[in-house]
């Protein structure tokens, strides 16, 4: 078998630090809560506002991976990218936080302009709380409001977590039944190299095993927890593939079965791509 894969940095032991709270003494720098070491990745990107539909200013969001960059609880930190596809210059450009649903956004602030055909980017932290899959928001500019929407995935909330391959296995055997959940896939050609990256860009996990085991034996372990109020509740998963033809399983292991179900159809969809 594989040997575990080591810590990444501002990883420490206990679960302060995986959430950014600890960010002990290997941790990267962090500015305004954002960690910019080498352990963060970053999600696709999803469209927030069309351009269309916003005079010309197009807002993509991602959100970024990795222990550091987890707020405690519920919070999610994203990166906004505002681009300007238009010939000539968008001023004051302000995005206003949700007015219901619960919805906690910080770190907005206002753009004095943005050049024709140029961006710029927003890191901000959004707390929807475990039941609110999406958010829309004011977007002002000098010439209107437009309304953006930014969607909340179940699979954001899961936090990385620090596991040994023993504990993972073990765990995985007593997550059975509803709690599992397994789906094929084949790999695009050139895909399997890009395995354990595509995982962490799909899902806030941590790797349980190392990418050396990956490229050995075609088989991979992540693992990540979901917090519900006192409770921390498991999230593993698997990943196995033949080089060769392409062919490959997902499986999912998760005290949730409702997680389970959705995250199988998350990773077949991002591991097929």
């Amino acid at each position: 078998g594989g040997g575990a894969a080591p810590p990444p940095p501002g990883a420490g032991a206990d679960a302060t630090d995986l959430m950014g709270g600890g960010g002990g003494a290997g941790a990267g720098a962090v500015m305004g809560g954002f960690h910019n070491g080498p352990s963060v990745n970053q999600s696709p990107s999803r469209v927030v506002l069309k351009k269309e539909m916003g005079g010309g200013l197009e807002i993509l969001g991602s959100f970024v991976r990795g222990p550091g960059a987890m707020a405690p609880g519920t919070s999610v930190s994203m990166t906004l990218t505002l681009r300007n596809t238009k010939d000539s210059v968008i001023r004051r450009v302000r995005i206003n936080p949700p007015k219901t649903g619960g919805v906690k956004v910080t770190g907005l602030t206002e753009i004095a302009e943005i050049g024709p055909n140029a961006s710029t980017t927003m890191n901000i932290n959004v707390d929807a709380g475990m039941t609110t899959r999406e958010a829309k928001l004011d977007v002002r500019t000098a010439s209107g409001t437009h309304s953006a929407t930014l969607a909340l995935p179940l699979e954001e909330i899961i936090r990385p977590s620090q596991m040994s391959l023993d504990t993972f296995t073990s765990s995985a055997k007593s997550l059975q039944g509803f709690n599992e959940g397994k789906a094929k896939f084949t790999l695009k050609s050139g895909g399997f190299d890009r395995v354990p990256t595509k995982v962490l860009e799909t899902v806030n996990v941590m790797p349980v095993t190392s990418e050396a085991t990956w490229d050995d034996e075609g088989d991979g372990k992540w693992a990540g927890s979901i917090s519900k109020g006192a409770m921390s509740e498991r999230v593993l998963i698997s990943v196995s593939a033949d080089e060769s033809s392409g062919n490959g399983t997902a499986t999912v292991n998760c005290d949730d079965a409702m997680i389970t179900a959705a995250l199988v159809g998350v990773l077949k969809k991002a591991l097929s791509s």
